[in-house]
Formats: structure tokens, C-alpha cells, sequence
């Protein structure tokens, strides 16, 4: 990872090199820009999942490895990698932890904008980011 805070060189940095954060059983990284935030996280067979939720914030979820099944509001989806699927605000989604045979699944999430529980996760940032 690159150092630039106090300069004009923008930072650069690696996903294996961010600290990950556990929100229950699932390790987390996050990256943010001033407008969309990133999470990185890794989806290993039995894991406890987070229960059904929704929030009022766009969500783009992506599957990069692995296999996982997502539920949005009454449909269910089964993920491998390359799918990418919008969940708008308001609809609630929850996934299931990949089967043992389907290994650890890689999820890339995407908010817009910013949720505000990104702060743990982003605090590692050297950027220099716009004035809310």
C-alpha cells in the first residue's frame, strides 16, 4: 500500500493488504470513495450468514468465486462467479453460505451511497475525501 495523504499522490491499494473486520462469521475489508463504498468479503461453507434485511441504499452484489444462493424479497438466485445483480433500495435480501463442495465464495458488494458503518472499515484510508 502507498502512503499519500499528505501530498498529491493518490494511494494505491491491494485487498490482501486491507485489514478485514468480522462481522460475525463473515471477514470483511472495505474501500470508499466519496460517493460509493466497497466490501470485499469471504463467504466460507457454514458460516452464519447475516438474517434477511433491506436498507434505503442501492446495493450492487457480485460473486467474483464460489457458488451462493441470494434471496431477494420472494425470488431465489443461484450465484456463480462473473453474477452481478442490483438490489435497489427497500427489497430484502439475505444469502446463504456457500455448500461445503462449492468452497469459499469471493462477494464484492457495492453502496451508494456511503453507509455510515463503513467508518470501521475504511479507517485504514489515507485518502483525502470531499467535505459531506
Amino acid at each position: 500500500m502507498s502512503e499519500g495523504a499528505t501530498d498529491d499522490r493518490v494511494p494505491v491499494y491491494n485487498w490482501a493488504d486491507i485489514p478485514a473486520v468480522a462481522y460475525g462469521d463473515i471477514p470483511v475489508r472495505g474501500f470508499r470513495g466519496d460517493g460509493v463504498g466497497v466490501a470485499y468479503s469471504e463467504l466460507h461453507p457454514g458460516a452464519e450468514m447475516k438474517p434477511p434485511h433491506s436498507h434505503d441504499f442501492e446495493q450492487i452484489f457480485m460473486i467474483l468465486q464460489g457458488r451462493v444462493r441470494l434471496h431477494l424479497a420472494e425470488e431465489v438466485h443461484e450465484c456463480g462467479p462473473g453474477t452481478v445483480v442490483r438490489i435497489p433500495p427497500g427489497v430484502e435480501h439475505w444469502v446463504e453460505a456457500p455448500r461445503p463442495e462449492d468452497g469459499v465464495a469471493i462477494n464484492l458488494d457495492i453502496f451508494a451511497p456511503v453507509r455510515e458503518d463503513f467508518a470501521g472499515l475504511t479507517a485504514y484510508q489515507t485518502d483525502r475525501f470531499a467535505a459531506p
